[in-house]
């Protein structure tokens, strides 16, 4: 999956409060793109079978899309909690790198930043 597509596929998500309908516009503003690049995004995605949008109607996330989306943001959650308490990032920009993070890094890394980071709050919480 492109990172622009785990962008979207994470936009829909949370828009959807983690699985339920969001209109096209609103994914559009969340991301700051335009109508048209959300229509091209939302039909890779459906051709991917993670989004259902018929016609002139909302969005529904697959089952599939469902857990993919999951999984992202629960890293993007881990990944902000390292930015933000490890590194003393602040806010806004410890969201958008979590995000940068998990659609631009390999899998591969962002799974070994995830649980470096679970390691490490499981460290300050017994102390």
């Amino acid at each position: 999956m492109t990172d622009s597509l785990k962008k979207y596929l994470l936009a829909i998500y949370e828009l959807s409060n983690f699985g339920g309908t969001v209109k096209s516009a609103e994914v559009s503003k969340k991301l700051g793109v335009t109508k048209s690049s959300t229509a091209k995004m939302t039909a890779r995605l459906e051709q991917q079978g993670l989004i259902s949008k018929p016609y002139y109607s909302k969005i529904t996330l697959t089952s599939e899309g469902i857990c993919r989306a999951a999984q992202l943001y629960t890293n993007k959650v881990v990944i902000h909690e390292f930015l933000s308490r490890f590194m003393k990032i602040p806010e806004p920009d410890a969201e958008n790198d979590a995000v940068t993070c998990i659609c631009t890094l390999s899998d591969a890394t962002v799974e070994k930043l995830v649980r470096l980071t679970i390691r490490n709050l499981d460290k300050k919480r017994r102390k």
